[in-house]
């Protein structure tokens, strides 16, 4: 009998673990698929930006002589604008501007404006900023300037739109 009972015992031992071991597995397939599902949603939430902004670097070296991008910025104030700071085969640093999927693109040396860190010291002396959530190269008006969003230091959103060249404010939006 003695003997049995323990072959009873570890047969239900050996069950219960094929059973855990099938949890086991069906737990991590799901989560697989789970994970499958986000990333394919993602994907394909994100397509039509990455595409957009090929076609943007696309259109820029074929009309430009630029032929490798360091920046590429979005502004969407009034339509899509793309800001692409780039290097011609010489060395010049240029920035092409491309407006609401239109085949024109504009062109400025990027020498002529205001250099990230001249921006960045304009920026913490006159507007102290707690953080800068971005600062994109953009059209307005027919002027190249700098689209900067910020948190100040009470922590309120503001805007401004600075001239490319000068720092000069063109437009200036506190306490969104």
């Amino acid at each position: 009998m003695q003997y049995r009972e323990s072959i009873h015992i570890r047969q239900q031992r050996r069950h219960q673990r094929r059973r855990w071991t099938k949890v086991l597995w069906i737990t991590l397939t799901v989560i697989g698929v789970i994970a499958v599902l986000l990333l394919t949603y993602a994907y394909s939430a994100l397509w039509p930006m990455v595409t957009a902004q090929g076609s943007a670097e696309h259109l820029v070296k074929e009309k430009t002589n630029i032929v490798k991008f360091s920046q590429v910025t979005v502004n969407y104030r009034d339509g899509t604008t793309y800001g692409l700071v780039g290097q011609t085969a010489s060395g010049d640093q240029r920035v092409a501007i491309v407006q609401d999927g239109s085949k024109q693109v504009k062109t400025f040396p990027r020498s002529a404006g205001m250099s990230n860190a001249a921006l960045q010291k304009l920026l913490d002396d006159k507007y102290h900023p707690k953080r800068i959530y971005e600062a994109n190269i953009s059209y307005y008006k027919g002027v190249l300037v700098w689209e900067i969003s910020y948190e100040s230091k009470n922590g309120q959103l503001n805007y401004l739109t600075l001239d490319f060249k000068t720092g000069k404010p063109y437009r200036v939006i506190n306490g969104l």
